[in-house]
């Protein structure tokens, strides 16, 4: 498949932008947002809102964005977690106890900061992605 110039450059500023993201995330967290496990080349760079559902501005805000583990990435991602704007973690009732258990999330109390500039992205992320 061709690619015309225009195409080549929004790749790029695309993937700059997503550089830049995480770098601000792990500027703003440090660690994961959850678990706090610090070992940042094991780390994702999460949107809250999805990039999908976010406009330019919202897809580069550092607020927009939680530093997750893998697992916890792909439940957030998925709708099976979210959080309440105190930072609380809610699990979807399509998880069964078992797996609740057996993934160790009755052991997570929620995000370990939260900042007033996420509630609006947690707001969005509870009613578009979470799985209720």
């Amino acid at each position: 498949k061709e690619f015309d110039s225009t195409s080549i450059t929004r790749n790029i500023e695309t993937r700059l932008g997503q550089g830049e993201f995480r770098k601000q995330l792990i500027a703003l967290w440090g660690k994961c947002s959850v678990t706090e496990y610090a070992r940042l080349d094991l780390l994702i760079a999460s949107h809250i809102k999805p990039w999908r559902d976010s406009s330019n501005i919202e897809r580069i805000d550092r607020f927009n964005g939680l530093l997750l583990t893998p697992n916890i990435d792909k439940l957030f991602d998925s709708g099976y977690i979210s959080f309440l704007d105190n930072g609380e973690i809610i699990i979807s009732s399509a998880l069964s106890s078992g797996e609740i258990i057996g993934l160790d999330l009755e052991k997570i109390q929620g995000l370990t900061h939260i900042y007033p500039e996420n509630k609006s992205y947690l707001q969005f992320h509870r009613k578009e992605i979470f799985r209720k």
